[in-house]
């Protein structure tokens, strides 16, 4: 019988053990809004859930790496609840500036969770730490109309604009986004014998497409327009309507009127709205 040498068996222990060994898995753990670090691990995946997530919530997240070697890589994306990845890139140690990334949800809330993925790579051996992050995030609500909340995306559960008295009415922090919040929804009553005049006017535009821009539509109960305009990134020219709901003997109802807010490509704005409501013209 032939005797293998002892550190062949030695070897082959040592490999059938190697072999066996799984890959580092992710790691999940769930954060609000704060400050947040951890490490920066060789092979090794960190989860981050944001949850939950309100209405037309934006989350806004700072990352800055701060590496120990000097081959560091770190891979980063941003996922929805259903792993649908929204945002994604890379960095290395020769980069110095932090990482910006931003989201905004719907009404829905849609997304209603953000999972936060770090992969480190670069390294020697697989879970050698090669630095740490620091991560900030931000959570911001909406105050669409001065509901504070974001304004639905359908005409059903439009938002009810409350400017049906005579006087001014100013609501100056409505926003829109072309991530998740494409549409903003609002509803105005008009009693008869009263004229509104209602300006929408771009205030702050966000965003690095030139070519984004924000639609408004304005419409009566039958979702017919009865005026429409655009306004091109970086436009501040208001958009305004008029509109005169005249007394009917055989009707004292009020009318009721649809604005609609539509941002086409990867911008944001935020906007005002001004109404002064009438009796008589």
């Amino acid at each position: 019988m032939i005797k293998r040498p002892a550190y062949l068996l030695i070897f082959l222990f040592f490999l059938a053990n190697s072999a066996a060994t799984p890959p580092i898995s992710a790691q999940e753990k769930t954060v609000g809004e704060g400050e947040h670090q951890g490490f920066i691990v060789n092979e090794g995946e960190q989860v981050l859930r944001v949850s939950p997530i309100k209405p037309g919530q934006t989350i806004q997240i700072f990352l800055a790496p701060h590496w120990t070697t000097e081959y560091g890589k770190v891979k980063w994306w941003l996922e929805d609840q259903d792993g649908i990845r929204l945002r994604g890139g890379s960095q290395d140690n020769l980069t110095v500036e932090p990482v910006f990334m931003e989201w905004t949800s719907n009404s829905e809330p849609r997304p209603s969770a953000y999972l936060i993925h770090f992969q480190g790579m670069g390294g020697v051996s697989s879970g050698e730490i090669l630095g740490q992050y620091t991560l900030r995030i931000l959570l911001l609500d909406q105050n669409d109309g001065n509901s504070g909340t974001d304004a639905p995306e359908t005409y059903e559960k439009a938002l009810l604009l409350r400017i049906s008295a005579p006087g001014n009415y100013l609501f100056d922090e409505c926003f829109i986004s072309g991530t998740a919040d494409v549409y903003d929804i609002y509803k105005i009553l008009i009693r008869p014998n009263h004229s509104l005049t209602l300006s929408a006017h771009p205030l702050q535009w966000k965003g690095m497409n030139q070519k984004g821009k924000v639609r408004w539509e304005f419409l009566n109960r039958s979702f017919k327009r009865l005026k429409e305009g655009t306004s091109l990134f970086a436009q501040t020219t208001p958009f305004m309507v008029k509109v005169l709901h005249p007394r009917v003997k055989s009707d004292a109802k009020p009318a009721l009127f649809y604005l609609l807010v539509k941002v086409e490509g990867e911008v944001s704005l935020v906007y005002a709205l001004h109404a002064e409501m009438k009796e008589g013209r």
